[in-house]
């Protein structure tokens, strides 16, 4: 009996011709590797992929009315991430999911400042947001922090958008006790519509997303985000988000079915994000007339993706 006949008898995998191959090929580019090492990958290779079988099965198994909230589950958990982390053990991922689409759904606006609306404590997953940058602002960095600390789960994140000019006093003013900085993201702004800052005489293409945890964080990801090129969107709000940037970022930092708040809400894009991407979303926009805009627009999303 060879090694590879052995390794496919220990390993039984369920395409044993596939495997056979794959490993006849790699031992011929590299003689002198671990074949055994190899084989272990193969066969957590099958393991994912059967497990996207059985996610996909158990979704469809659901009375899911909406045809664009099933197709976009299906997307999910075949992801491979989504996938290992599931055979890791994780299996609230997917909990938390169902619990979704079988209408345990969380969508509410404001029209308040976020100091004086009531937010269940422990109750939020992730605070994503872009609070105004300008000096006269500065000090909402403070109250921000404190009701993050307040609102979100033990060991959920705060992950706000900051200008570069005054990071020091922002960075100073978030430092509060039961709120701890995790980490700074690179959100890249790609292409000729960069800002310029004539007092710094600065053309910037980049903003940094800091990252503050409520106690200390499970999770693992990528620390840059980035828009398309020229997605420079402020059709809803003068200060608005790129649809593409943003998608990117939620999908980084939260998952599916949990609870995404945004106490600067603006033009709503954030909070476009998450309903297209299957997470809850609270949103708080003291503008009137940006809150009336938001509102609209996410109300007509909702409607678009549950009854489709």
């Amino acid at each position: 009996m060879t090694v590879i006949d052995t390794l496919i008898r220990d390993f039984n995998f369920s395409d044993a011709e596939k495997a056979r191959k794959r490993m006849q090929r790699y031992i011929k580019m590299y003689p002198e590797n671990d074949l055994h090492q190899y084989a272990q990958k193969i066969k957590r290779e099958e393991e994912i992929e059967l497990t996207k079988i059985q996610l996909r099965k158990e979704l469809r198994s659901y009375p899911i009315k909406s045809k664009y909230l099933l197709e976009e589950s299906c997307k999910i958990v075949n992801d491979d991430r989504f996938a290992e982390e599931f055979l890791n053990g994780q299996r609230d991922l997917f909990d938390k999911l169902i619990s979704y689409l079988n209408g345990n759904r969380l969508f509410k606006l404001y029209n308040n400042d976020f100091r004086k609306v009531k937010i269940a404590d422990n109750s939020v997953d992730v605070i994503v947001t872009d609070p105004p940058y300008p000096q006269k602002f500065l000090l909402l960095y403070r109250d921000l922090a404190l009701f993050a600390e307040k609102v979100l789960k033990p060991g959920g994140s705060l992950f706000t958008m900051a200008g570069q000019s005054y990071l020091p006093e922002i960075m100073n003013l978030m430092n509060i006790p039961g709120l701890n900085y995790n980490w700074t993201l690179c959100y890249l702004t790609p292409g000729g519509q960069s800002p310029q800052l004539w007092q710094r005489k600065v053309n910037t293409f980049w903003k940094p997303v800091l990252w503050y945890v409520k106690g200390k964080s499970s999770r693992w990801l990528g620390d840059v985000v980035k828009s398309d090129v020229n997605d420079n969107d402020k059709s809803h709000h003068f200060w608005g988000q790129s649809l593409s940037g943003m998608s990117d970022l939620i999908k980084r930092v939260s998952r599916p079915g949990e609870t995404v708040l945004d106490p600067f809400m603006g033009g709503g894009t954030t909070g476009a994000v998450c309903l297209l991407a299957l997470r809850n979303f609270i949103g708080i926009e003291i503008d009137k007339e940006a809150f009336i805009t938001a509102e609209k627009r996410l109300k007509e999303i909702n409607r678009r993706i549950t009854k489709s």
